[in-house]
């Protein structure tokens, strides 16, 4: 899930000083290599997980404990930024626990070498999972905390975490707050665009979004999206001939020269990852959420990005090229200390959350499939046998693509389980994979925020939130107490 993180704002703008680790103690657990199986060659092999302890010293066992289920990075950027659970931690009299997933950050089960695609065969959601059930047991266990009851929280794919984790050990955690969790972008899960991997268009629901945040619809200027959809075909048609190969260089400010075509569709995926990663930020107040604790963004960056395509009428720019530009410079500048920008070396550039698309497709959108008609990108479909081919040559696995929906099933399941909100943002690109039905009678909740990007819920309040989200956020407290009493 390519730039997964959270938004992060200026001190000032918050209704609470933000925490940092100095906040909580560090607990390291020895967690089992493999969960499962009962190998020779692994049995008894464990490794070190990392794990965040806060707030025990106001707790007494028996009260609540909030459980964080890391995500793909570094944990510490989830307990900076979880403000659901921090600003809600005195009324509840909870504990919170962050706890850092296997093969990220620091917890990695072999060093250095975690990497490999040998070492990597421990690295599952699956395996994510039974850590997390064996925190909470460990954390119990050495606080005589039996009847501590547990909510898990999570956003994206720690929001699938979290909702899986309600779905597989129900006695572990009494309900989950899955935020901007795409739980049904899974062949097999039954949503539209997701369903059929064979599908050319597999996917292109995700991108029909970031285009929506391009439109008036989601507060952009007019025709935003077509000036992209028509600097895009400029930037293929450019590349075309050596001399226009030249010239993209010189526009797009490349730090080496712009080839041939595999140069060409890696410059326009720098593009196109920009507008996807600003959709996914597209916060109503400055974030670094999405630059991972790095250079702030704009409030709405989408919006800010089509000021550069079009005028206040909207009317495109004259020069679509220098004008795509300057709009992705919103994000690949955003520190605006960059001279030359990086061809990617991999289209994917998601590091090794391609081993968890590549085994069990936990969604990565740098796949999906583009149409160029009901989004503003090009035509380029999704290409099964493709990625079949890259997985195996990379890792020398292809993707189980129904794997997941075989385990928890789809939409038509959801009554199955119990006391999980499902939230998702309208300006969200991953609400397209998320659920959006209910099962009230079983407690399953779907919401959406009208006015939210990527799980805007979890985030510290801020006065430029939209009532949308304080909803969104009274809600989730509401059933967190149902489950609680």
């Amino acid at each position: 899930m390519a730039s997964l993180a959270a938004a992060m704002v200026g001190v000032a703008c918050l209704t609470m000083v933000p925490p940092t680790v100095k906040n909580c103690s560090l607990e390291w657990h020895d967690r089992h290599l493999d969960n499962f199986n009962y190998n020779p060659d692994t049995y008894g092999s464990t490794f070190k997980q990392r794990v965040f302890v806060c707030g025990e010293d106001k707790w007494h066992a028996g009260a609540p404990i909030f459980f964080y289920c890391g995500n793909e990075a570094d944990v510490t950027l989830y307990l900076e930024h979880t403000g659901l659970m921090w600003e809600n931690q005195a009324d509840f009299g909870a504990v919170l626990i962050f706890a850092e997933h296997r093969y990220y950050g620091e917890s990695l089960p072999f060093g250095n070498s975690s990497f490999t695609p040998k070492n990597m065969a421990y690295l599952s959601h699956e395996q994510a999972l039974a850590d997390y059930a064996q925190v909470v047991k460990q954390f119990k266990d050495s606080r005589q905390a039996a009847a501590s009851k547990v909510v898990a929280f999570g956003g994206s794919y720690g929001g699938m975490l979290a909702g899986w984790m309600r779905m597989k050990y129900p006695a572990v955690v009494s309900g989950a707050i899955a935020a901007s969790a795409p739980v049904m972008a899974f062949q097999g899960a039954g949503k539209p665009s997701f369903n059929d991997t064979e599908e050319p268009t597999f996917g292109n629901a995700y991108w029909q979004v970031v285009t929506r945040d391009a439109t008036p619809a989601a507060g952009a200027r007019p025709n935003c999206s077509d000036a992209v959809r028509a600097a895009f075909a400029e930037l293929f048609k450019t590349g075309s001939t050596p001399s226009g190969l030249a010239t993209l260089q010189s526009k797009f400010k490349t730090c080496q020269p712009i080839k041939d075509a595999t140069d060409l569709r890696k410059l326009a995926y720098l593009q196109l990852l920009a507008w996807d990663t600003e959709a996914m930020g597209n916060f109503p107040y400055p974030s670094n959420y999405l630059t991972n604790g790095g250079p702030i963004l704009p409030a709405f960056p989408v919006r800010v990005s089509c000021e550069s395509m079009v005028d206040e009428t909207g009317r495109p720019m004259p020069d679509l090229l220098a004008a795509l530009s300057d709009a992705t410079s919103v994000f690949n500048n955003a520190s605006s200390g960059v001279d030359c920008y990086p061809l990617p070396d991999d289209i994917e550039q998601d590091g090794i959350w391609d081993w968890q698309w590549c085994t069990e497709m936990l969604p990565q959108e740098t796949y999906f499939g583009k149409t160029g008609a009901g989004d503003m990108f090009w035509n380029d479909p999704y290409n099964a046998s493709w990625v079949a081919e890259h997985c195996r040559g990379k890792y020398g696995v292809a993707p189980r693509p129904s794997w997941v929906a075989e385990q928890y099933g789809g939409l038509s399941t959801v009554r199955e389980y119990s006391n999980i909100v499902f939230s998702n943002g309208d300006y969200d690109p991953w609400s397209a994979g998320g659920v959006n039905v209910n099962a009230t009678e079983h407690g399953v909740y779907s919401i959406l925020i009208a006015e939210g990007a990527h799980h805007l819920d979890l985030m510290f309040s801020n006065p430029q939130d939209p009532q949308s989200v304080k909803d969104a956020r009274a809600f989730e407290v509401e059933n967190i107490k149902a489950w609680l009493n």
